[in-house]
């Protein structure tokens, strides 16, 4: 609960939670409004994968899968939707070759499977398999590939003229 008063009052100061005139319409998202949202993501039959943000987008300028895009035309601040969007949409599919296999002995002490590291390049993977001399290293995004579910809130609709 705590939480959700301060994202409120939060939101509130950045003056992102609109009041309305009465008779007066709010701006509807067209090509060109800048558009600032809450979403949150989730991947349907993963476990514990969620993802929520506050974000920002000028519509048409293709900032967002096109799926969102279309879904979003139109509303107003304070419209509310769900989207479901394709696997390949937000994170781009999964490719098996950005798999590879290292020495076990390249990795710090104490690694385990599913641990994130950073390579020598700055690059995250994800330690997929570990045996007794190697380790797989996937460096996909955890999402790649996956079909999500995403609700957007619109927050505020800036006219682009």
């Amino acid at each position: 609960m705590a939480g959700i008063v301060a994202m409120v009052t939060g939101l509130g100061c950045l003056g992102l939670l609109g009041t309305h005139n009465a008779g007066a319409e709010s701006s509807r998202i067209i090509d060109g409004s800048n558009v600032t949202y809450f979403s949150q993501i989730t991947a349907p039959g993963t476990a514990g994968v969620e993802v929520r943000k506050i974000g920002q987008f000028v519509q048409g300028r293709h900032q967002l899968p096109p799926t969102l895009e279309r879904a979003v035309t139109g509303m107003k601040p304070g419209d509310k939707t769900n989207v479901d969007l394709a696997g390949d949409d937000v994170f781009g599919p999964y490719d098996a070759k950005k798999q590879t296999t290292v020495p076990k002995s390249e990795l710090p002490p104490g690694t385990q499977e599913g641990d994130v590291l950073a390579d020598r390049a700055g690059r995250e993977a994800i330690v997929t398999r570990l045996s007794e001399r190697s380790a797989v290293l996937d460096y996909n995004h955890p999402l790649a590939g996956k079909a999500l579910r995403m609700k957007i809130t619109i927050l505020r609709v800036d006219d682009p003229s």
